[in-house]
């Protein structure tokens, strides 16, 4: 009866760049059974290798991970014994001295690391004595076990490597290209331009300074709908949300016509253009609108709002980005990256399964009223979103500009010194819900 046991045993395949003499010392270098557990459950994560595992600079060289079918088998073969009638060794058998031969499968392998990148540079922590020798200072630099107050007075010599010495650690065909621009502005010749262009969407994007706003979209943007299969009634949804009115985050029109961002990454830029300084900073204004020249757009100014409460119940709300989890870049394989199609029973049986886009948009996300608390830390607002009647109030007992006032470069058409009254209005609205969330958790433990 054949044994099929090897076939349902998984194994990890890792082709170590090197002669293995001892396990234990090659599981070293891979940070051992832990790091390569993390290795192979993360997603686009790569496998280190670090050739002075107890030498923390130490650059380590990076596995690729690639899904690959085969098999880890076992040849067991039996041979003739030949009588030593010379004295002379036999260094070689032919077929005929094999008797038999048997085959086991051990396992098959899904999953393998093959280490094909350069291992970057290599810093020593290396230094000059008052004589001038050169001498290794590791050991002032990182201490062994638990440092006493006084390896804390001891003077240590400036050893301050870069965590990512380059960008790349494969080889890369570089095209050294200038940009139009640079040759009207008479770069010189040993200046490089830049790698790659802005992939902005054919978004238009302007500073407060530009002397007039944008009348139309570019034509590529128009050509981008069809090309990523976006109807006339996407754009006409957007364009009659921009006729109610002129000014929108992208979090509002992500609530209210529930289109995912990235169909906003290509709707928008045919109907608006973007804010990236000034009052209304990272806000989409309608093409042909101009803000700095209507006073009554003050009331879509941008509110930006960050949360100062300290202690826990700052960690009732979360940050937008954390890096307590920050990755460096050479730790994952970039998503661009080639893949080889591997063929499953799980990719079979889910193949009409479609891809879900999350439409769960609340309104905490671009409004905000009295009992809510912000989804982050820190809010880009729009004060006709902000339903705080104090807040309202004041905006509405404003006194309209002066004929000949002219747009501040920072308040815009608010007087200056009201953002803050309105961040402590905020702020006390949301310490107080957030205080009182904390006394009922505390009640229920």
């Amino acid at each position: 009866m054949e044994d099929t046991s090897g076939f349902q045993r998984n194994l990890v395949c890792i082709q170590y760049p090197g002669i293995v003499v001892n396990e234990s010392n090659m599981l070293r270098t891979l940070g051992g059974i832990q790091n390569i557990s993390t290795a192979y459950c993360e997603k686009n994560r790569r496998l280190e290798l670090r050739f002075r595992p107890d030498d923390v600079y130490c650059k380590p060289t990076c596995g690729e991970k690639h899904n690959k079918l085969s098999l880890l088998v076992k040849v067991k073969i039996r041979r003739k014994k030949h009588s030593s009638i010379s004295s002379e060794p036999t260094t070689s058998s032919s077929a005929s001295d094999i008797i038999s031969a048997e085959l086991s499968v051990l396992g098959k392998v899904t999953t393998t690391f093959t280490f094909k990148n350069l291992c970057d540079f290599q810093y020593l922590p290396i230094g000059r004595d008052a004589s001038g020798t050169m001498q290794n200072i590791y050991d002032s630099l990182v201490p062994n076990g638990i440092p006493s107050s006084d390896w804390l007075k001891q003077r240590a010599m400036l050893f301050l490597p870069p965590a990512v010495f380059s960008r790349m650690d494969s080889m890369q065909m570089y095209l050294y290209r200038k940009e139009a621009t640079d040759q009207a502005k008479s770069t010189p010749a040993n200046i490089i331009g830049r790698t790659r262009r802005r992939r902005s969407g054919h978004a238009i994007f302007v500073t407060y300074d530009i002397p007039k706003s944008p009348a139309k979209p570019r034509e590529v943007a128009l050509r981008y709908l069809r090309l990523k299969f976006l109807s006339e009634a996407h754009l006409k949804k957007i364009e009659k949300l921009f006729s109610m009115r002129p000014i929108w985050s992208k979090n509002a029109l992500m609530f209210h016509t529930k289109y995912t961002s990235d169909q906003l990454k290509f709707l928008l830029p045919a109907v608006a253009y973007y804010f990236v300084t000034g009052p209304w900073r990272i806000m989409w204004v309608r093409f042909g609108y101009d803000p700095r020249k209507d006073p009554s757009s003050r009331k879509y100014q941008t509110l930006d709002y960050r949360l100062r409460i300290s202690g826990g119940l700052k960690t009732k709300v979360k940050a937008k980005r954390s890096y307590c989890n920050y990755l460096l870049p050479y730790k994952s394989s970039p998503s661009c990256r080639p893949k080889t199609a591997v063929i499953t029973k799980e990719l079979v049986q889910n193949k009409n399964v479609k891809k879900k886009h999350s439409t769960d948009y609340k309104e905490n996300m671009y409004v905000f009223r009295p009992g809510m608390v912000p989804p982050s830390r820190q809010m880009f607002y729009q004060y006709c979103d902000v339903y705080v009647p104090e807040i309202q109030e004041m905006i509405i007992k404003l006194p309209p500009p002066a004929p000949d006032a002219v747009c501040h470069e920072k308040h815009g058409w608010m007087p200056s010194g009201l953002d803050d009254q309105c961040r402590e209005i905020l702020n006390r609205l949301v310490t107080e819900v957030l205080r009182k969330e904390m006394t009922q958790d505390l009640q229920k433990t």
